[in-house]
């Protein structure tokens, strides 16, 4: 996989989630295939199912995302991000409604002015940045292996989106100048979501190998592209749009 650092439009066209459609009509055959493989393995390697969407993610991704000059990798770990750190509260909405609970259960809910709903606590934040294998986790491992002399400062991410919650300066990325994403994470994560989960949701199995098949293609996109992006450069762009996406509604979920 090459993932070049180009300037190409960063949303993604109808047009290729629309080929993605086309063509997973006429993939059913291997996916059930591929499905009952994955349960074969699952007893000898039980991430199996989330090591195989995550690197379904990345492919899709980028067919995407791509024309003749390649991928705009900052587009990628943006998209990526959004959907990682959505990944984490979905997770958990999915494990309380098969137990019978409201989908709320699971966070505590925060009401803002203009009437929407953020999403907090620990078992969000346990998916997203505080346990082994959760988005942040996967990231960070990712960028030091791949040279990363530092880290972004997770706390201080945390702090600022709970700051500008409801203002129009939430879902913004801080990133740095010349690396700016091609649309906002709340754009591509509406257009994506959609798209790409139901794929994790077959080849991932559980909701709790969610945020981890999104983390794992985290990882590769940052360990591929490490020359084209400085792999601490690529983990703050994936945490900045993560951390906000792990809070919003998204209703078409």
């Amino acid at each position: 996989m090459r993932v070049r650092n180009v300037c190409i439009p960063g949303q993604v066209q109808k047009s290729a989630t629309q080929e993605h459609d086309s063509a997973d009509a006429h993939q059913s055959t291997a996916e059930v295939a591929m499905i009952a493989a994955i349960e074969a393995q699952k007893k000898s390697d039980p991430l199996v199912g989330a090591k195989i969407a995550g690197k379904e993610i990345v492919s899709r991704l980028i067919n995407g995302m791509k024309n003749e000059k390649g991928v705009h990798v900052e587009s990628l770990l943006c998209a990526l991000g959004a959907l990682a750190g959505y990944s984490c509260q979905a997770n958990l909405r999915a494990q309380a409604i098969a137990r019978g609970l409201d989908p709320n259960a699971p966070f505590q809910v925060v009401k803002t002015n203009d009437g929407e709903e953020y999403y907090f606590g620990d078992p969000l934040n346990e998916a997203l940045a505080e346990g082994k294998l959760s988005v942040w986790s996967l990231a960070a491992a990712a960028a030091q292996d791949a040279g990363a002399k530092s880290l972004p400062d997770l706390n201080e991410i945390f702090q600022h989106t709970a700051s500008v919650l409801g203002s129009d300066q939430f879902g913004l990325p801080r990133f740095p100048s010349g690396h700016n994403a091609g649309d906002l994470p709340a754009n591509y994560l509406t257009i994506l979501w959609p798209v790409i989960h139901p794929v994790v949701q077959k080849l991932a199995g559980e909701p709790i190998l969610w945020p981890v098949a999104y983390g794992l293609a985290v990882q590769e996109v940052i360990t591929t592209g490490k020359t084209a992006i400085a792999p601490e450069l690529a983990v703050t762009l994936v945490m900045e749009a993560a951390i906000p996406m792990s809070k919003v509604r998204l209703t078409s979920s």
